[in-house]
């Protein structure tokens, strides 16, 4: 378990101009796109240079989207519907609120709040969740709810057991969370489903009274935890609130794989349409929980007016698309399965076996084989070790035959050596 001080400061860029006659002040090197692009998200280009990357692998969403319909839906609400921009975007998330409980499997839509993508609704937990660990305004809110039925009580009991975080997770999500006991994974050994299930039942008794965050799957190795497993673990500590961020969900299977519509009242689950239907640039997302209490209280730090007509507009229509997901779905699990023989020819048993639509490669220093793939335009997701951060390449699944060939052909000039030592 770490509890980092600090995780992954963003490398400041190096001065364009030359030092002044006479400074002898040491400068550091320029740092490589490469070491850049460890310290950045995925599908953030701006470490490289104007046509450097003809090929972006680096951010995992579902690259056959996003859907015609959606477009078409856009389209329709600017030329026929212009003035419908004009006005605060009153009740606009009705709807997507009733798209999105269908598409979680005919869960209740009151269980649902709208968001600005799941990192709105970390940030607002991170916040709330601090703020118990501090025993601050929240403290005194939540004891004058205890004795108001189960979800008050949950919610009084958060202010005793701190907070956790299986790692590894999301970048933003560990920065978020700084102040958490992260729960990593043994360093001589690659992470599995067992042991990171084996984690999860340790930090939910060791944070009784308070919460454990959790993705899943995870980001980045793709490590997946069953629906059962997970019930299990939330009904065995029931004073321990379990927050499930299932961004990736959609790109696994259907809804019966995911958490929503459990009665358990310590659950708390988040989604969004970014990932699944291809359009991140979308910031549409869900919590739900049936803990009528701790939903209030989220509810509470959400701005008025949660998502933007544009945004409500296309991500329901994206839900409405019911074929389009399970069809794509299809063929970008096609795209991994020849993604991880590729990765596999090269690096063997350290790319990690999952069923979804990236891959990660555990590498002690992944940065000489991220360089070598920059230098041939593609770009990839780099993980430099420290404190609860894995080391390695998160891989995105190239689209169709050309594009594996580009990697594929990449991956063929990679020094061996590199290959073998990284």
């Amino acid at each position: 378990m770490h509890k980092p001080t600090g995780l992954a400061p963003t490398t400041p860029k190096n001065p364009t101009t030359s030092p002044a006659e006479g400074d002898t002040t040491l400068r550091p090197p320029a740092p490589s796109p490469a070491q850049e692009t460890a310290h950045r998200q995925g599908g953030d280009l701006r470490a490289y240079s104007a046509g450097q990357i003809s090929l972006d692998l680096s951010v995992c969403h579902n690259r056959y989207g996003p859907p015609r319909h959606v477009l078409n839906s856009i389209q329709e609400l600017l030329a026929q519907r212009p003035e419908d921009l004009a006005p605060p975007p009153y009740g606009c998330e009705e709807p997507y609120l009733e798209a999105f409980a269908e598409h979680l499997g005919g869960v209740s839509p009151d269980d649902l709040l709208p968001g600005r993508g799941v990192t709105e609704f970390l940030t607002v937990l991170a916040r709330v969740l601090s703020s118990s660990v501090r025993g601050g305004s929240l403290l005194s809110r939540l004891s004058r709810l205890a004795g108001r039925g189960r979800s008050g009580d949950v919610l009084w009991r958060l202010a005793r057991g701190g907070v956790g975080v299986i790692a590894p997770d999301y970048t933003e999500t560990m920065n978020l969370f700084h102040y958490a006991d992260f729960h990593s994974p043994d360093v001589l050994q690659q992470d599995s489903a067992e042991q990171r299930l084996h984690r999860l039942r340790q930090a939910m008794a060791r944070h009784t009274g308070g919460a454990v965050i959790l993705s899943n799957p995870c980001n980045p190795t793709g490590i997946f935890l069953t629906r059962e497993d997970l019930l299990h673990a939330a009904a065995e500590h029931r004073s321990t609130l379990l927050v499930v961020d299932e961004e990736y969900l959609g790109l696994r299977g259907g809804p019966e794989l995911g958490l929503a519509g459990t009665d358990l009242d310590n659950v708390v689950v988040l989604q969004s349409v970014g990932k699944s239907y291809g359009m991140v640039g979308v910031r549409a997302g869900v919590l739900w929980t049936c803990n009528d209490q701790f939903r209030q209280r989220i509810a509470s730090q959400l701005i008025r007016w949660p998502l933007s007509l544009l945004d409500a507009q296309v991500a329901t229509a994206a839900l409405h698309d019911k074929v389009w997901l399970a069809v794509t779905r299809a063929a970008i699990h096609d795209d991994a399965a020849r993604l991880q023989n590729a990765l596999t020819s090269v690096f063997g048993a350290r790319v990690v076996k999952s069923q979804l639509h990236y891959r990660f490669v555990h590498l002690h220093d992944p940065l000489p084989v991220v360089e070598h793939l920059t230098n041939c335009g593609i770009a990839v997701r780099a993980f430099t070790k420290g404190g609860p951060r894995v080391s390695g390449m998160r891989v995105a699944a190239p689209k169709g035959p050309q594009e594996l060939a580009l990697l594929t052909d990449a991956l063929v000039t990679l020094p061996s050596a590199w290959a073998d030592a990284a």
